[in-house]
């Protein structure tokens, strides 16, 4: 049997969909049908009932650093969510034990996956259509996300990830290794030293300023939202943290930067300021933390074994480096 990790992204399918079969059955399901959506960061599964009921199988990928404390902690906001609020998220489905939470395995695939089941998201990307209205409904909804998490507190015994540092996430910093110094010359390296400082700096002041920090959704981009007739559903809340909500708001705004940025930032400025007002405590505070968000993708991206970004990696981080650059020279930071 060949090694997993040298099978293409259809190979790794494959055999993840055996290892999301054998999950199914701790769950109180009559399925009659698996189905693969994607197998980008982690294996996604549509489940189809014998008796017409839709939910999702997500199969957590270890190379994403996500432990069972994150995704336990994903589970518990998730059902206060549904239960708390009239926003419409993915809902949990516990096992038969209860757990919302499971563990399955499949021959060929290294290590046991962590596994959840979620209920169906009616409606497409919100990517479908990037439409001032839905802007400001993305701002609106985030706003809420917010008012809620202010209330809220994740289990103590939990150990979250915490944006109280640039790169927040688990896996090591390799930006600057020497494996990696023909794609980050020292022109480049520059760029991004720069960036991390700029970014450092926001934190400092935001820790200084006793603002309590609270959980965040950390990845709410347009591909991660559902739009249903004017209904938006945030979804895949894996990449949850503690933190402050110009952080959040920033890492939506990152990935409008290709789009007509001006507009769309007001439109989501607008719709957010609808529920709470705007966070940003000084001028540029926000977009040192977008730029925060184009640099911890660039190491995601070295760090990520998955043989498709890694040949996407040099224009990747060019297009990262350009980013910087212009939001850096807005600001007003020297490379």
């Amino acid at each position: 049997m060949k090694p997993y990790a040298s099978l293409t992204e259809h190979g790794q399918a494959r055999r993840l969909r055996r290892l999301a079969l054998n999950a199914l059955q701790i769950y109180p399901l009559n399925v009659a049908r698996v189905r693969l959506i994607t197998n980008d960061m982690n294996g996604i599964f549509r489940v189809d009932t014998g008796d017409g009921c839709k939910f999702v199988l997500r199969v957590t990928m270890p190379e994403c650093g996500h432990n069972l404390d994150h995704v336990a902690a994903e589970m518990d906001w998730l059902a206060a969510l549904a239960r708390d609020t009239s926003l419409s998220v993915p809902c949990p489905l516990p096992a038969r034990d209860g757990r919302l939470v499971v563990e399955a395995s499949a021959d060929g695939v290294p290590q046991s996956r962590l596994c959840a089941v979620f209920s169906w998201v009616r409606g497409k990307d919100l990517a479908e259509d990037m439409s001032e209205v839905n802007i400001a409904r993305l701002g609106e909804l985030m706003a809420q996300l917010h008012l809620h998490a202010s209330g809220y507190q994740p289990p103590k015994q939990l150990n979250l990830l915490c944006f109280d540092r640039p790169f927040p996430f688990p896996e090591p910093v390799v930006l600057f290794d020497d494996l990696f110094a023909a794609l980050v010359p020292p022109q480049r390296r520059a760029v991004f030293e720069s960036a991390i400082a700029w970014a450092q700096g926001s934190i400092d002041r935001l820790q200084a300023s006793g603002e309590a920090m609270r959980i965040l959704h950390g990845d709410l981009h347009q591909w991660n939202v559902r739009n249903f007739r004017g209904v938006l559903s945030p979804i895949d809340f894996e990449d949850l943290m503690l933190g402050w909500p110009v952080q959040d708001i920033a890492t939506t705004l990152y990935y409008l930067l290709d789009e007509n940025f001006a507009m769309l930032r007001a439109a989501f400025q607008e719709g957010y300021t609808r529920r709470c007002p705007w966070p940003e405590r000084h001028p540029g505070e926000i977009d040192s933390f977008i730029a925060a968000r184009g640099f911890g993708l660039a190491n995601f991206i070295l760090n990520d074994p998955n043989p498709g970004w890694r040949t996407q990696a040099p224009e990747f981080i060019e297009r990262v480096e350009k980013r910087l650059r212009m939001l850096m020279e807005k600001n007003g930071i020297a490379a």
